[in-house]
């Protein structure tokens, strides 16, 4: 709130999600209601752009066409393919001392699952800080060159 110079860019489905079950419509936010909860906290909209759809199709869309820095990247996609796109597409961008936030870490094993391969095989050396029961985060201390071939076929949300 008050940021004049940055731009929040927002990514989700805005529609349930079939990998849900019975949560699928719990857990759905209208593209509506998130816009209206920035509004309420007095978020500037026009400093605020919306990517609907699934990571897969959104992220990639979005890197391919803008190349600004990314201070905070915060990532609550619930899936490990939901984490590997976002993280194989953005986290270049996030310079040294950029800060990256996942939301479900440690209470969804796939994200967990997918934190420990791109560590491994992007040879990134910081840890997670534990935030709650769910969510972590670190704080970027080396520039990465992500290597996109180490990118693992769809495992849940992509299928």
């Amino acid at each position: 709130l008050g940021e004049k110079e940055r731009q929040v860019e927002v990514f989700d489905a805005f529609e349930s999600l079939p990998g849900y079950g019975k949560s699928s419509d719990f857990l759905m936010n209208s593209q509506a209601s998130v816009m209206d909860n920035f509004r309420r906290a007095g978020a500037d909209l026009e400093r605020v752009g919306f990517h609907k759809g699934l990571f897969q199709y959104s992220v990639p869309a979005f890197a391919s066409k803008d190349t600004g820095a990314i201070a905070v990247l915060r990532v609550d996609g619930n899936f490990y393919d939901s984490y590997q796109d976002a993280m194989y597409y953005l986290y270049e961008r996030v310079p040294v001392g950029g800060y990256v936030i996942f939301d479900d870490v440690f209470s969804h094993p796939d994200v967990m699952r997918f934190w420990d391969d791109f560590r491994a095989e992007q040879g990134v050396a910081e840890t997670l800080v534990q935030i709650d029961f769910n969510a972590g985060y670190f704080r970027k201390t080396r520039p990465i060159t992500v290597d996109m071939t180490r990118m693992h076929a769809p495992q849940d949300a992509n299928l």
